[in-house]
Order: C-alpha cells, then structure tokens, then sequence
C-alpha cells in the first residue's frame, strides 16, 4: 500500500476548499507544509477571486499546483491531516463501507463454524473421525482469527477513506491485516488437505492415489512457503505497519503486489486441480439420482470458492498500488472472508447427508431392500447372488470315462454400512474344497474359477 502517493487522487479536494478554509480561519489548524501551499497557491494566480468558492474548487491549474507543493514538502500524516481537515470544512462526502465486512464476516463466519461442527459431530458419532476431519477443524481454527479481525477493523476505519481514520488505528488495522493473512495462508492449506485426505479415504485407485499424494506435497509447501514469507515480509517484521509513514525505512520488504498475484494464482490452480482428481472416478460409479445430485452439490460449492478466488484477485491486484487503502482494499477483505468459509463449508457438506439421514431418513437415510441387502447406494455397479453358486463344467455327459466334479463358492459381499458415502473397496471371501477334476488318462483339470464380483455364471 502506497500511503506516500496518497495526494495524487485526493489532494485535488484542497483545492475545492482554500476560500473556505481561509474564510474559516482553518488555514491555521493546517500543518505548515499545508497551509503554505494554500496561500503560494493563491497568490500565484490571478484569475480566480477568492470569494468564488465554486471556481476555486473546479480550478484544474490551481488544483495541480497545490498537489505539486504538498506532494514535495509534507509528508504522508500532514497530507493526510490537511485533506481531512480541509474535506471537513468544505462539508465533502465522506464514504464509509465498513459494515459490509462486518456483515460478511459474522455470516460466513458463522455458517462455516455450523458447518464443521456438524462434520466433527457425525464423525465422533459414526466413529470415523479420520485425518480428514483433523484438517477440517485446524482449517476452521486458522479461519477464526482471519474473520475475527476482519470483523474488528471496521470499528477502526476498514472501509472508510484513509484520511478520516485516526492515524493511530491505521497502525493497529495494518497490524492486525498481517496476521490475518498468515491464517488466511493456513486456513487454504488445511481445507485442501482436507479435501484430499478425504479423496484418499473414499477412492482405491493406485494410480489416483498416487495423485492425491503429489497434489498433498505441493499443497503443504504452498500453505508453509507463503504462510513463512508473509510472517517475515519485512525485515524488521514491524515494519510491515509501521513503513507506510515514510518515517521508518525498513531493511527489506517484499513486493506485496507481485507477492499477492502469485499466490491467489497458485491458488486457483491448486483448486481446479483438486475439483479435478474426483471427476474420472465418479464417471466409473453407477449411481442413483439422489447420489448424482448430493455430489453435483458438493462440487458445485467448490467451483463457487473457485469463482470467488477469480473475483478476489482482481481486487488483490491494486492492494500494494492503492493510494487510499483503507477504503480501495475493502472489497479484497470481504472476498477473502467468503473464500475460506465457502472452502470449509464445501468440505463439510458430505456430513450434511449423514446428518440429515438422522432427521429425516426418509430423504437423506441410506436405502435398502426387504431382504436386508445393501441398495445400489451404498456399493455400486454390484449385483448380489441369492444363493450359492455353482460353476460346473462336463465333458461327454453321462459318459463313464469322465467324472464331472463342481466347485461351490461362497460369496460375501461387505461395504462400509458405517458411511456409505466413503465406500471403499468390497472384500470378497471366498470358501470351497479344493477339488481336481481326474480322467482316465491321469490329467488334472482345475474346473473351480472364482469370478468378479457381478458376472456370475449358474449351471
């Protein structure tokens, strides 16, 4: 943020109001600097009356030059002292948003803790707590403090024009910006991961699995590598508040603007790519309806925190450049507010069904048929035998040179009825004699051959 250049677009109200704050006797409440280029200003022209406030306030000539004195002779706290100053006395608008952040802030805020809360309760009730969940809840903790602070800085002048904000509560806003931009890093971290732990538990896949692992590491140096360079983008670290004076000259800062393109960008890329690994493994799966449905919403959620990522990094793009960034960064606060608690809401809707299925089991319950089998929800693409099987094979039926042997097979089918949205694999066990198939010329046959679950042959 360019606190330095601030007189580029509103020093211009100066200019509006030199009759004014002279007629006033405002002049003297000016800083020196201040009040020197009004009266240079003025005495250097001779076609503007100073009576005509009108004028005086529309002269482009006029205006530039007071810009120009100001820009070389005070500094960025008399700049911005003269333009409230003089603002005030010409009786200039004064905008203030700061209560659309607020409002983000406890509604996002809130829905996201509900969300994972729900997910945490239906994991400690089904007893699936998992690694997953474990990500959740770190990404809700980390989530917290960036809502929290973003709920604060309103009530220290977050959303209005940079010169009416005590310059006291300028330090404390930047302050409290910078840490929650470290959680904001490690808030996004933890929700992908947990999304991909939770693709780990439901898909058995090598080659996706070995996917989900790759996409893991990068995310982890994602979330540590920008989380550390945040913490030390200045050296010394407080300089990230206290250089926007012009006062105190740090030993190094980053490029903030480059550093916060390049981080939503990696983001974004992240994002689509863990929105990606599912689809293959999905388009496999026979589901019902209802499940095509449930997933589509989950999905859908994610490409909204995408969407909401594109539109974020337009605002991120004039952060560092911004010549009034208390009110210009307003917009990129509240999109990151809603980024993160979509991301958690979208991780925790899995939760929602099973939650649901409690409430009102005869929507969201798990289906199945009057035998006590599991329905097509809970295992896909399988078929279910209704008693054994016996696969038989005979050679010149009802010759006494050949003996016809069989081979019964014992099918159990078993899914994960503890969660049937993270069914993973289906273990088949298989009981039988093992039985060879003699002729009379001594050649040994193996006739038994177990089959895929699905194809089943009857004699």
């Amino acid at each position: 943020m360019q606190f330095r250049n601030i007189f580029s677009p509103v020093l211009a109200i100066l200019g509006w109001t030199i009759q004014h704050s002279l007629a006033q006797g405002g002049i003297s409440m000016l800083p020196p600097c201040a009040a020197t280029c009004f009266q240079d200003a003025l005495i250097s022209q001779s076609v503007c009356a100073p009576t005509d406030v009108q004028w005086i306030c529309g002269d482009k000539p006029l205006n530039t030059a007071i810009q120009g004195c100001i820009a070389g002779s005070c500094t960025v706290k008399h700049t911005l002292t003269a333009v409230n100053i003089t603002s005030t006395m010409c009786g200039a608008p004064i905008r203030d948003d700061s209560n659309i952040i607020f409002v983000t802030g406890i509604v996002a805020g809130t829905a996201a803790l509900i969300a994972v809360s729900v997910r945490t309760l239906v994991a400690l009730m089904q007893d699936s707590f998992g690694l997953d969940d474990v990500f959740a809840l770190a990404a809700e903790a980390a989530c917290l403090p960036v809502t929290v602070i973003q709920c604060i800085t309103p009530k220290l002048g977050f959303g209005k024009d940079t010169w009416v904000v005590p310059q006291n509560n300028i330090y404390r806003v930047l302050k409290l910006t910078w840490g929650s931009q470290i959680s904001y890093f490690l808030c996004h971290g933890f929700t992908k991961l947990a999304f991909l732990f939770f693709f780990l538990r439901i898909f058995p896949d090598e080659n996706t699995r070995r996917l989900i692992c790759i996409v893991i590491g990068i995310s982890i140096l994602y979330t540590f590598a920008f989380a550390f360079t945040m913490t030390f983008a200045c050296s010394p670290v407080s300089a990230v508040w206290t250089s926007w004076d012009g006062t105190r000259v740090p030993d190094y800062c980053i490029n903030q603007n480059t550093f916060y393109l390049v981080a939503a960008a990696i983001n974004i890329g992240l994002d689509l790519a863990i929105v990606s690994i599912p689809i293959p493994e999905l388009m496999k799966l026979n589901l019902s309806s209802r499940k095509k449905i449930l997933l589509g919403a989950i999905f859908g959620v994610g490409t909204v925190t995408i969407v909401v990522s594109c539109i974020r990094l337009s605002a991120v793009a004039k952060y560092a450049t911004s010549t009034n960034p208390m009110y210009d960064n307003l917009m990129s606060g509240v999109y990151s507010i809603l980024e993160i608690n979509v991301g958690i809401m979208c991780v925790s809707m899995p939760a929602f069904r099973r939650f649901l299925a409690r409430l009102v089991p005869q929507c969201f319950g798990s289906t199945q048929n009057e035998s006590g089998k599991p329905s097509e929800d809970e295992v896909p693409n399988v078929r279910y035998p209704t008693r054994p099987v016996r696969c038989k094979k005979s050679t010149l039926s009802g010759s006494l040179f050949n003996t016809t042997n069989s081979k019964t097979v014992n099918m159990t089918l078993k899914s994960n009825t503890k969660d049937d949205d993270e069914v993973r694999l289906m273990e088949l066990q298989k009981s039988g004699a093992n039985i060879a198939t003699q002729s009379l010329e001594g050649s040994t046959t193996d006739l038994g051959r177990a089959q895929e679950p699905g194809s089943f042959t009857r004699s």
